[in-house]
C-alpha cells in the first residue's frame, strides 16, 4: 500500500509538471530581426510618443509608420464621424498592419469581427505584468472582445471635477469632495449663485461645452440608464430613471447651480474657469494642459491654484467610464507576431508609464502608481473610480451617428419648456420618446443611402 502512495504521488507530481509546461508552451518563437507596420495618427507623433524609446531598446525592429491622418486629407474640410469610420475602417484593413492602437469603438468591432490576435497565451509565455493596470481596465477591454482580451491600453482619460481652491476659500465654502452625488454638486455650487454681480459675477458649476440636454444626459449616465435598446431599434427615454435625471438637470438649471457656456461666444474667446469667474468645472485630463498652458498666451488670465476631485457617482455603483483611444493591439493575420508582441508589451510596460507619468499630454497612464502627482497637483481623482463596465449611454454601433444631431433640436425643445413650467418631466419625456424614434428611423434611413 505504501508503494503504491508513492507511486501516486510521483504520477501526481508528473502531471503536475507537465501542466506547467502546457501553462507556458512557446506560442510566440525567439525575436528575430524585422520589420512590422504600426498605424498611428502620423509619424512625428508615433516617434515623439513611442517610436524613438522604442528604437533604443529594439534595434533590431524596424517600424513603418502608417498615418490615420490621410484619412483626414480624403475627406477634406467636412467631417462627420460616420464618415470618418468607414474611411478609417478601410484603411486599417487594407493597411496590412501588424500593429493597431485603437479607441474602444473601432477596437470593439475589429474584435467582434476577428481581426485581433488573443493575447492572453502570449502574456502568460512571457510572465508579462498586468496585475498593475488600475481596476477593472482588463475588464472593460475583455468586455469589448466578447470575454477575451485583444489589447491592451497604455493610457486613458476621464473626466473629474476641477475647481478653483482660491475661490472657495475666499467665499469660505467647504471644498468638493470625492465620491458626492450630482445634488451634492448641484447644492454645493448653488451657494455661489449670489456671489458677485456683472462682470464680477462668479459661477458655481461651469459647463464649457454643455446645455440642460447634455447635463441630463451626464446625469443618467452615471446611473447607468441607457438611450437606445441593445440592438439601436428602440429609443428608451420613458423611464423613472429619466425621470429623475431630468428633474435634476432642470432643478440645477433653475437654481442657477449651473452655468452653461454662451452660444455667442467661443470658448477660445473666453473661458469663465480659466478667467478665475467659475468655481467648479466637469472635464477630462486635457484641461490639465490648459491650465498649465493658458496664462502663458492668454492676455489677462492668470495661473489658477486648482484642485480635482471625482466626478458625481452613483452610490449604488461608484464606477466611472474611462475613455480609451489608444488600445495596442495586434492584427490576427500578422505574420511579424512576435515582434509586434514586443511592441504592446514595450507601450503597455512600466518605462512607459514612468515616462508618461513626468509630463501632461492629455492622457494618464493606465498602470497605476506612476502618476501620483503631476506638477505637485495630486492624480487621485483620476484613478479612485474603479472603471465601469459595459458602454456608455451614447455607445451603441448600431445608431447612426446622425441621430445626435438631429434629436438635438427636440432635446432642447423639450428640456426649456420644463425648465419654463411649461410642460411636466413626464409629458416632456414621453414626447421625446416619440421624437426620439421619429429621428432615429430618419437617421437609419439617411445611412443606408450613403454609398
Amino acid at each position: 500500500m505504501h508503494h503504491k502512495w508513492k507511486i501516486t504521488i510521483l504520477l501526481l507530481t508528473i502531471v503536475s509538471l507537465m501542466s506547467g509546461c502546457l501553462g507556458k508552451k512557446e506560442v510566440l518563437e525567439p525575436l528575430q530581426p524585422s520589420k512590422i507596420k504600426v498605424v498611428y495618427r502620423d509619424e512625428d507623433a508615433f516617434y515623439r510618443d513611442y517610436g524613438k524609446y522604442f528604437h533604443m531598446k529594439y534595434p533590431q525592429i524596424e517600424v513603418e509608420v502608417i498615418p490615420e491622418m490621410q484619412v483626414l486629407k480624403k475627406l477634406g474640410k467636412i467631417i462627420n464621424a460616420d464618415d470618418y469610420f468607414v474611411e478609417k475602417k478601410k484603411l486599417l484593413e487594407n493597411s496590412g498592419a501588424d500593429v493597431f492602437l485603437l479607441d474602444d469603438y473601432v477596437f470593439k468591432i475589429f474584435a467582434q469581427d476577428g481581426k485581433l490576435y488573443d493575447l492572453e497565451d502570449a502574456i502568460r509565455q512571457d510572465d508579462f505584468d498586468v496585475d498593475g493596470f488600475m481596476p477593472g481596465l482588463l475588464d472593460k477591454i475583455k468586455s469589448l472582445g466578447n470575454g477575451k482580451l485583444y489589447g491592451l491600453a497604455p493610457s486613458f482619460n476621464r473626466e473629474v471635477l476641477y475647481y478653483n481652491k482660491a475661490l472657495f476659500k475666499e467665499h469660505q465654502i467647504e471644498s468638493p469632495r470625492n465620491n458626492m452625488t450630482w445634488q451634492e454638486l448641484f447644492d454645493l455650487a448653488a451657494r455661489f449663485s449670489n456671489v458677485g454681480a456683472g462682470g464680477n459675477k462668479v459661477y458655481g458649476l461651469y459647463e464649457y461645452f454643455g446645455d440642460p440636454g447634455r447635463l441630463m444626459y451626464q446625469i443618467a449616465d452615471t446611473s447607468g440608464l441607457r438611450l437606445f435598446d441593445p440592438k439601436g431599434e428602440k429609443v428608451l427615454l420613458n423611464s423613472e430613471g429619466w425621470k429623475d435625471a431630468m428633474k435634476l438637470a432642470v432643478g440645477a438649471v433653475r437654481n442657477k447651480s449651473v452655468f452653461f457656456h454662451p452660444e455667442s461666444q467661443t470658448y477660445t474667446q473666453k473661458s469663465y474657469f480659466f478667467e478665475g469667474k467659475a468655481a467648479m468645472m466637469v472635464a477630462n485630463a486635457f484641461v490639465m494642459m490648459e491650465l498649465k498652458q493658458r496664462p502663458t498666451y492668454v492676455e489677462g488670465e492668470k495661473p489658477i491654484d486648482w484642485g480635482a476631485v471625482t466626478v458625481p457617482i452613483d452610490p449604488a455603483e461608484p464606477s466611472q467610464s474611462i475613455s480609451l483611444f489608444e488600445i495596442a493591439a495586434i492584427a490576427a493575420d500578422s505574420p511579424n507576431k512576435r515582434a509586434a508582441w514586443e511592441f504592446v508589451k514595450f507601450v503597455n510596460g512600466e518605462e512607459m508609464a514612468q515616462s508618461r507619468s513626468r509630463t501632461i499630454n492629455g492622457s494618464l497612464p493606465s498602470r497605476t502608481g506612476y502618476a501620483k502627482e503631476i506638477d505637485g497637483k495630486s492624480m487621485e481623482a483620476f484613478y479612485l473610480l474603479k472603471v465601469k463596465q459595459g458602454n456608455t449611454l451614447w455607445m451603441n454601433e448600431h445608431v447612426p451617428d446622425i441621430f445626435f444631431r438631429l434629436f438635438d433640436k427636440p432635446l432642447q425643445e423639450e428640456m426649456q419648456a420644463v425648465i419654463d413650467n411649461k410642460k411636466s418631466v413626464d409629458e416632456a419625456l414621453a414626447e421625446l420618446e416619440i421624437k426620439g424614434q421619429e429621428v432615429l428611423l430618419k437617421a437609419r434611413e439617411a445611412a443606408e443611402k450613403k454609398p
